[in-house]
């Protein structure tokens, strides 16, 4: 059980380091693709959905950043900082 529960843990970090690497490049196809597969993970990790929408915002998909923001019910600063900008 606890291998299973690391390897969810290093998925999880990988699919939110992709994300920064596809925001940085600005790739935003790429970036909703990560988005697909890891959608059940941004119902309850509020560093994915950080993550997801800090990538939105850079690929200048406001609306599909504003979406995730709005549903996301424990916002954290850094989601604040990221809409703001």
């Amino acid at each position: 059980m606890k291998l299973l529960n690391d390897k969810k843990q290093f998925e999880k970090a990988l699919a939110i380091f992709d994300q920064h690497a596809y925001a940085n490049v600005r790739d935003l196809q790429r970036g909703k693709i990560i988005h697909n597969l890891i959608a059940s993970e941004t119902k309850n990790g509020i560093y994915v959905s950080s993550t997801l929408i800090h990538m939105y915002a850079q690929c200048a998909d406001i609306a599909s950043a504003q979406s995730l923001f709005d549903s996301t019910k424990n916002k954290t600063s850094s989601m604040y900082r990221i809409m703001m900008k």
